[in-house]
């Protein structure tokens, strides 16, 4: 089981809802998921659909194999370096395979600053004994 995120965020996620997500990232099918368990495939889907389930699927998905940043960064850097290698080496360079590298490395990077950014909302909260017009409007209606 994968708890990664999860267990830093605080995040929880009832035992049976786990266990669908869980079945689902191994079966790769909301059927076979509810074929499994015995139950519609709407309930499944329910439950996939609900927030912390949903973000811990998609976490674990993004978490594997060559979708990992860190695994992907590793190989992407492994080609530019044996790309430049091989350009020392043998005195023939392109430019354009190595500049292909370097922009499929730059918007990956650019595509997980998306994914990791955080919103903030900001609350300007107005004291109407302070003066000015708005102050002078909101003495006058609440009187």
């Amino acid at each position: 089981m994968y708890v990664g995120k999860l267990a830093m965020t605080k995040v929880t996620i009832i035992p049976e809802n786990l266990e669908v997500a869980n079945t689902y990232l191994e079966t790769g099918s909301i059927e076979d998921t509810a074929q499994r368990f015995g139950v519609p495939a709407e309930t499944v889907t329910r439950i996939l659909n609900e927030r912390q389930v949903r973000d811990y699927v998609n976490q674990v998905y993004l978490d594997t194999g060559y979708r990992n940043r860190f695994k992907l960064t590793q190989v992407l850097d492994k080609l530019i370096d044996e790309k430049l290698q091989e350009g020392l080496d043998t005195g023939f360079f392109t430019k354009a395979d190595l500049l292909d590298l370097l922009k499929f490395s730059h918007q990956l990077r650019m595509d997980e600053a998306k994914m990791t950014q955080t919103n903030q909302t900001n609350v300007q909260i107005n004291e109407f004994g302070g003066g000015g017009n708005y102050a002078a409007l909101m003495e006058r209606l609440m009187k």
